[in-house]
């Protein structure tokens, strides 16, 4: 059997308009077309089916007996169509997260798998917090987090992601072979960091590396770990860091890690506002970093307690 042809849906378009505002004006305004196209469109309808559907006036227009079926059934239809295409539209539609985490860590390691992230979770709409304090999580507001510490933290839930070592690394330019070579060349500290504790000043490292009479409180000073790292990339000196925050320096060539000793770090933990840990789309997020970070999971030839 075949089916019974539609009349042409521009013209039914405009009369289902036509017929809810009782008015062609109305109706032109509506779809942005002029009342005169609306006129012609509900006279083609009329022709097509070869019956009067709408009675005008100088007033109004009103729906004739016939009419009235047929506008019931197409706003009912254009109804279905309406609520369908809404629905996939928000299916579809990004999802909006917003995760906060220090500057040091969305710099070098986040931002630079900004592409990587969207391919694999393309519908998501990640808006980026930098900050170097711990900011409260909620629903609706900032949802997520990376933080680095010994967890649990308060007012969240949090997985591990990783572990961290801390470890001297420099430009290759500065061809360093032993640890005697830290004599000749400058140490680059960092006089911001909170975590982890106890501090990995050179002082520290150093004195348990047995490296001794190295004068570990000359050289610059930095408020952060991004701007010292920088100074390191520029061969300005050596500076301990984060393992994984320098991964993709020392990947690059950029920076190497001349020496195995390494001082215990901190972990980092993907964490969320309570009740927010089964969303769908903050356990895709969780995933993510999960698969990321405990592939570049840092293993030393030799760490320090």
């Amino acid at each position: 059997m075949h089916r019974p042809r539609l009349p042409p849906l521009s013209a039914l378009r405009a009369f289902e308009a036509a017929a809810r505002r009782a008015s062609f004006k109305a109706a032109a305004e509506e779809l942005l077309v002029t009342p005169t196209a609306i006129s012609h469109q509900v006279r083609q309808l009329e022709a097509y089916m070869g019956l009067r559907v709408l009675d005008r006036t100088p007033r109004a227009v009103t729906l004739t007996p016939q009419g009235k079926a047929l506008y019931e059934a197409a706003a009912a239809g254009f109804g279905e169509i309406e609520r369908a295409v809404t629905r996939l539209l928000a299916e579809t539609a990004p999802v909006t997260i917003t995760l906060t985490s220090t500057i040091a860590f969305l710099t070098h390691w986040l931002v630079p798998r900004m592409d990587a992230l969207r391919q694999t979770i393309p519908n998501l709409d990640l808006r980026l917090h930098a900050s170097n304090t711990v900011e409260d999580l909620r629903a609706g507001g900032i949802e997520t987090a990376i933080r680095y510490g010994r967890g649990p933290f308060a007012g969240a839930a949090s997985t591990q992601l990783c572990s961290d070592v801390m470890t001297p690394v420099c430009s290759p330019r500065l061809g360093l072979l032993q640890l005697d070579d830290l004599r000749r060349v400058t140490l680059i500290h960092i006089d911001g960091r909170s975590r982890p504790t106890p501090r990995p000043d050179w002082n520290r490292w150093c004195e348990q590396a047995g490296l001794a009479d190295l004068d570990t409180g000359a050289g610059p000073r930095f408020p952060d770990s991004m701007l010292a790292v920088q100074a390191a990339i520029a061969g300005q000196g050596v500076v301990i860091a984060s393992r994984v925050l320098a991964a993709d320096a020392l990947a690059a060539g950029l920076l190497e890690a001349p020496f195995s000793q390494s001082l215990a770090g901190d972990a980092y933990h993907f964490a969320c506002a309570l009740g927010l840990e089964q969303r769908t789309d903050i356990a895709a997020l969780r995933k993510w970093f999960q698969n990321c970070l405990s592939a570049a999971q840092p293993a030393p030839a030799y760490r320090l307690p």
